[in-house]
């Protein structure tokens, strides 16, 4: 297995603990210690903005951003019906009504439908490390639509050489323990080039204590030091560790059974690959994903026997050894989101979850587990010919 954390990591967690910097780093504005500060700015600078502001997590990010965004309650937020449900769990939360919008084909992000009435925000989501059309979020934005890209799943994702999370209003990311990269287990960034907006993050991550004539209530959404330590060191690893990432997805693209499509990748696009996210196709004798996958899973037993839990809250099994149908549903038809349910179904969503076929075997994973999967994979597509 790739080694996934080093001493540089474990170190500067020490270093970090020993000097207590976040004393001298306070201010009345809970700006951070200097290097709290330092990882915000590099993050940021990274995927080519001014301003970063941390928080505890990507779900946080989300409402954070929607708060400091929002300038009224039940504003009309547009989500992709295909998902992670923090990005619509966080619009309800924030006092906001969520619209669901169907996905693109090929990229299965968001395919926002322009004739749609007035909406205030849009979530455009960069599934699976795919991004979104960067046209679109830009006609949304020249629209008076405030965006907020969700690049959780695509950190380092480029389009025409252009950075996540740089071309809408803002961006927000993930440091949870499955992402590319952590600050312990959990995390999150919001990154913008508006300044004000900034400042309004950060009131509201920090109870919204700036004692001064403020509406907007604030929470406790700070990030420690000793993530940010852990994080600088992360953040340095990011480039190798997307080169990993993108040389494994390509290696298994290239030799998956006919009967698992890879996802279309057009040219301009340098994607991330969190998950691979391919398409079941059924064969002749028209055996269907749930049985492929029924039949997999028994091929897979004697691979996964010796598995454990291993991630730091304990309830995923070890990154790389994950195959699946994907996501379960669209948003809407998940039971506490139905009454927000459009008149007529996502289409293209719907389809996509018919057909979805994930696999996270390119996550951290050696060339032998690789071709070990692989190999199961075939064997499994030989056995249901």
């Amino acid at each position: 297995m790739i080694k996934r954390f080093g001493k540089e990591e474990i170190d500067a967690v020490k270093k970090s603990i020993n000097k207590a910097s976040l004393l001298s780093g306070y201010t009345n504005k809970f700006l951070g210690s200097e290097l709290l500060q330092k990882f915000e700015k590099e993050f940021a600078r990274f995927h080519n903005c001014k301003y970063g502001i941390s928080v505890n997590s990507g779900t946080s990010a989300l409402f954070v951003s929607q708060l400091a965004a929002s300038k009224k309650n039940n504003q009309k937020v547009a989500v992709p019906s295909i998902t992670f449900s923090a990005t619509t769990s966080q619009v309800i939360a924030a006092r906001n009504i969520p619209v669901f919008t169907d996905i693109d084909s090929k990229s299965y992000c968001m395919d926002f439908d322009f004739k749609t009435k007035k909406i205030d925000i849009a979530i455009p989501v960069h599934l699976l490390g795919h991004p979104c059309r960067f046209d679109m979020i830009k006609q949304m934005k020249d629209n008076g639509i405030f965006v907020i890209e969700d690049c959780a799943q695509a950190m380092g994702a480029k389009q025409k050489n252009k950075n996540v999370g740089s071309v809408g209003d803002c961006g927000i990311f993930s440091f949870q323990e499955t992402k590319h990269i952590t600050t312990l287990g959990e995390g999150g960034i919001i990154i913008t080039n508006n300044e004000e907006f900034a400042e309004k993050c950060r009131r509201i991550r920090n109870h919204g204590e700036y004692y001064r004539d403020d509406n907007a209530i604030g929470y406790n959404f700070r990030l420690t030091d000793v993530q940010a330590a852990f994080g600088l060191v992360q953040l340095k690893r990011l480039p190798k560790i997307l080169k990993n990432f993108r040389k494994n997805a390509n290696y298994i693209m290239k030799n998956l059974p006919e009967i698992i499509l890879p996802p279309i990748i057009p040219k301009e696009i340098d994607h991330s690959f969190l998950i691979l996210g391919c398409k079941y196709e059924k064969n002749k004798a028209g055996i269907t994903r749930e049985k492929f996958l029924e039949k997999l899973t028994k091929n897979r037993k004697k691979f996964l026997a010796n598995e454990q839990t291993s991630d730091i809250k304990g309830l995923n099994f070890r990154p790389g050894k994950t195959i699946s149908s994907g996501y379960k549903t669209a948003q809407y038809n998940i039971p506490f989101y139905r009454k927000y349910r459009p008149k007529n179904k996502a289409i293209r969503a719907e389809d996509f979850i018919k057909n979805s076929f994930f696999l996270d075997i390119h996550r951290w994973r050696t060339q032998s587990e690789i071709d070990e999967e692989l190999k199961i994979l075939h064997r499994t597509n030989q056995q249901i010919k």
